[in-house]
């Protein structure tokens, strides 16, 4: 038997794992290795950790080899140590409750100052239940385990928050949730304004940048009272609910700094100068490079930002594109970015300067290899289903189910769909015969050439003509970043549906869900800065099972005593706990958790 090491190179760091081996014979006599056990990394345990090793070694008399291979010492015990005598079957291990990630998004929301913020603006409300810690309260659960706030009143008992916060849960009843909401949602503002700060001088944001885009979210019910509660565009899907739009901004590193709730069926073109006059108010006008996509980019828009002399980059309409194909076609184009095993390749093609009303603005077109077989997938999906519609309708007209031609043509039409990609692919003609009336239809080869060519190309436009063709695209591309931030909303988030009724509350659900995401972004960049690489929502499964409960035993003199003890965090969530910096309060933990564990066999 004998000690096997496997490295393994990631990210520039170099890791060794361990696992016991022993060579065996096989029944046609060649000699195999069997691994015994798989020990993983030794270099970064702690003694509760070389316990459970030693757990599963067939021999015990590997452990001091193992700890003498990674220069393991263990510490002597220290300190005073107080015996009492126990009654071993009174031990009782009973309220298990959630501690790693419920503590970790508080920590977070401490550490954005966002509890002193809102005492401070709730100060002359007299309840009996602190509303700051309400609102505590509802962002962790927006975080850690989204529910309405019905499920977080049955939610909370099950965590350790009460204790964190130093509160009892039996004094918060649900009225005091929809209170809450009431209370903060007036002062958003201040909340969008305390974010701004607090991102400059945690993280020295310069928010040179803001990334703008709009999404929408679907309310539960009829909303006969809340008149933001229109029927318009769903992004999700559900055009059978009244909806709310929501309009963000971001900075380049994904922090909000400002956001809006809109009407369902606002346009979301019109929104984009009230959005970035509101945050200039706040926080006073500066030359920042403005960036949002070509839904946003109209002729209206892009024409005020150039009389208020406000720098901008945006992506082009298809229609604009479309025009280009020549030099799509034949280039030349210049790689910007080589294409690797993780990362597809990008060309870029700079167009001549464009000048609208004195101001000069830079055309860089752009093709992604990446975009161009997501697309590629895209449309192939759809022309399939496009020509089994058109079958279908075919079969239709030719036994007499549709015979108005006005009625063909809509069907037709429907059946195509309404994306811009087989617009003109497909055309239709009426014929009457002697068996009936039968619909033909043609495929156009050169207008379905054309999308095959536009397929991975956008168009970035910027009035900023400092940037280099290679900043133009990568600033362009951080338009991912407001994405991923309405993609964290409406999944992990779960900010829809909506189950408020009344206007302010909606707001409020939406205001909770983004300081939610302010504190995953937080979590995510403190992690990051000191060497993690997990994401919040894979960092906080990791803590998850990290939980708190009451032990409690009889003395051989009669008394009960009763603690709180934290499970001991595995070496994986102690390292978390350090890269982020909050490690779990003392009281919850042996006290020296780093002396060498004893058993009582």
């Amino acid at each position: 038997m004998f000690l096997r090491r496997l490295r393994q190179t990631r990210q520039g760091r170099t890791y060794t794992y361990y696992s016991l081996v022993e060579t065996v014979r096989s029944p046609a006599g060649a000699i195999r290795q069997r691994t015994i056990c798989y020990l993983g990394r030794l270099d970064n345990l702690r003694p509760p950790d070389w316990l459970r090793i030693a757990e599963r070694l067939p021999d015990p008399a590997w452990l001091p080899r193992l700890q003498a291979e990674v220069g393991y010492v263990p510490p002597p015990p220290t300190g005073a140590v107080a015996t009492v005598e126990v009654i071993p079957e009174s031990i009782s291990w009973c309220k298990p409750r959630r501690l790693g990630d419920v503590y970790v998004a508080l920590c977070a929301w401490q550490y954005l100052g966002l509890d002193r913020l809102l005492q401070r603006l709730l100060a002359g409300v007299r309840t009996r239940v602190p509303m700051a810690l309400v609102a505590a309260l509802i962002a962790v659960n927006r975080l850690v385990e989204p529910r309405s706030e019905r499920g977080i009143d049955h939610w909370l008992p099950s965590t350790a928050l009460p204790e964190l916060l130093d509160y009892p849960s039996a004094r918060l009843t649900l009225n005091h949730l929809y209170r809450c909401l009431s209370l903060v949602e007036p002062h958003q503002h201040a909340i969008e304004q305390h974010l701004a700060d607090q991102g400059r001088d945690l993280f020295s944001f310069t928010n040179d940048l803001l990334l703008y885009d709009l999404t929408s979210t679907y309310f539960e019910g009829r909303l006969e009272h809340n008149p933001k509660a229109q029927r318009g565009y769903s992004r999700d899907h559900r055009p059978d609910c009244k909806q709310l739009c929501i309009g963000l901004v971001v900075n380049r590193d994904g922090f909000p700094l400002g956001w809006e709730t809109l009407a369902g069926n606002r346009r979301e073109a019109p929104t984009l100068l009230p959005m970035i006059t509101a945050l200039e108010r706040r926080f006073g006008a500066c030359q920042r490079l403005l960036c949002f996509d070509r839904g946003l980019a109209t002729e209206a828009n892009l024409r005020d930002l150039r009389q208020s002399n406000r720098p901008y980059v945006c992506a082009t309409r298809r229609a604009v594109v479309r025009p280009h194909l020549p030099i799509i076609r034949g280039g030349p184009w210049t790689v910007v970015r080589a294409a690797t095993r993780d990362e597809p390749a990008i060309e870029v093609h700079e167009l001549p300067v464009q000048c609208h009303e004195g101001v000069s603005e830079r055309w860089l077109l752009c093709r992604s290899a990446g975009c161009r077989l997501k697309e590629q997938q895209m449309c192939d999906a759809r022309l399939l289903k496009a020509r089994a519609r058109l079958a279908k309708l075919q079969q239709q007209v030719a036994a007499g189910t549709f015979t108005t031609p006005a009625v063909i043509r809509a069907k037709a039409k429907k059946a195509v769909g309404r994306t811009h990609d087989l617009r003109g692919v497909f055309s239709f003609t009426l014929q009457d015969t002697p068996t009936g009336r039968h619909l033909q239809v043609q495929e156009s080869p050169t207008a379905l050439q054309d999308e095959r060519d536009l397929q991975g190309v956008y168009l970035p436009r910027t009035t900023d003509m400092a940037l280099s063709a290679d900043d133009l695209w990568r600033t362009y591309m951080l338009l991912t970043r407001v994405e991923a931030a309405f993609r964290n909303l409406q999944t992990d988030l779960s900010i829809r549906p909506i189950f408020q009724h009344k206007e302010n509350r909606g707001d409020a659900h939406v205001l909770f869900a983004v300081l939610a995401y302010a504190l995953s972004v937080t979590i995510q960049l403190r992690h990051r800065q000191h060497g993690g690489a997990l994401t919040t929502a894979a960092l906080l499964e990791t803590l998850r099972p990290l939980g708190l409960a009451e032990l409690s035993y009889l003395t051989s003199d009669g008394h009960r005593l009763a603690f709180e003890r934290a499970a001991v965090p595995s070496a994986e969530q102690q390292a978390i706990l350090e890269t982020l910096g909050w490690p779990l309060p003392a009281r919850y933990l042996p006290p020296n958790l780093e002396a060498e564990p004893r058993r009582v066999v």
